[in-house]
C-alpha cells in the first residue's frame, strides 16, 4: 500500500490524525469559541459575563472545557490553544501563556439591550425535528450547509438536564438570509422535515416566553 499523502500530526488523547483532520477540528473548535464570545451570545451568558470581568476579559481555556460544545469537539487544552494561534482574522485570541482566550479588545462587544436582542431574533429561526441523539459535530456540518456565518444554539431549557431536545436557533448574518431559509420549500435532516418558524414567533408563544432574558412584546 502506498504512503499516506498526509502530513500525520499527534492528536487528541495521544491519536494520530491528518492534517486535512486536525484542520477541520480547529475551524470547529474557533467557530465554537466565536460564538460563545459573539455578539449574539456574549451579551446575554451571565455566567461569561462574570468571567471576562476578572481578568480584562480573559477566561481560563480549563473554564472553556466546561462547556459541552467545545467539550465534545477536544478536550485537550492545547489542542485549543493552537488552533486560536492559527486562526486568520478571528474574534478571538489566546495569551501568551496559551492557558486563556478572550474576545480580542479592539472589537468591542455590544452593550445587552433590548434593541439588541430584538435585532438579533429578528434574524434568527426556530428549527425542531432533529434526533435527540444528534452529535454537535453532525449539526454543526448540517448548519453549514446553509452558509458560512450561520451560528447554531440549542434552545435554552426550564428543566435542569442540559440533554439536546432535538431543537436548535440557527441565527443568519442578516434577515434576508434568514428569510431565503425560511422560505425553502423543504429542510430535512436525515429524511426528515425539520419544522421551521421565526424565533419571535416562538418566543411570542405563552409557554415560551420565559426563555427570552426579556419579556418580547
Amino acid at each position: 500500500m502506498a504512503a499516506s499523502s498526509f502530513k500525520h500530526v499527534t492528536g487528541v488523547w495521544g491519536q494520530e490524525c491528518s492534517s486535512s483532520e486536525t484542520s477541520s477540528r480547529d475551524l470547529r473548535i474557533i467557530k465554537q469559541l466565536e460564538f460563545y464570545f459573539s455578539d449574539t451570545n456574549l451579551p446575554y451568558d451571565k455566567f461569561l459575563q462574570a468571567q471576562i470581568k476578572h481578568d480584562d476579559g480573559w477566561v481560563p481555556i480549563s473554564v472553556l472545557l466546561t462547556f459541552k460544545m467545545l467539550k465534545a469537539i477536544t478536550r485537550n487544552s492545547e489542542v485549543i490553544a493552537l488552533a486560536v494561534k492559527n486562526a486568520v482574522d478571528s474574534i478571538v485570541e489566546v495569551d501568551e501563556t496559551d492557558k486563556k482566550i478572550r474576545r480580542k479588545p479592539k472589537i468591542v462587544a455590544p452593550v445587552p439591550e433590548r434593541s439588541l436582542f430584538k435585532e438579533i431574533v429578528e434574524r434568527s429561526i426556530y428549527c425542531s425535528g432533529f434526533p435527540r441523539t444528534a452529535t454537535v459535530d453532525e449539526l454543526l456540518e448540517f448548519a453549514e450547509t446553509f452558509g458560512d456565518n450561520v451560528i447554531t444554539k440549542t434552545t435554552p431549557m426550564r428543566f435542569k438536564s442540559k440533554a439536546f431536545k432535538g431543537s436548535l436557533y440557527f441565527t443568519f448574518s442578516s434577515k434576508s438570509e434568514a428569510e431565503k431559509f425560511l422560505e425553502r420549500k423543504s429542510v430535512e435532516y436525515n429524511g426528515v422535515e425539520i419544522e421551521r418558524m421565526w424565533e419571535s414567533d416562538f418566543l411570542g408563544n405563552y409557554k415560551h416566553k420565559a426563555y427570552s432574558p426579556f419579556n418580547y412584546e
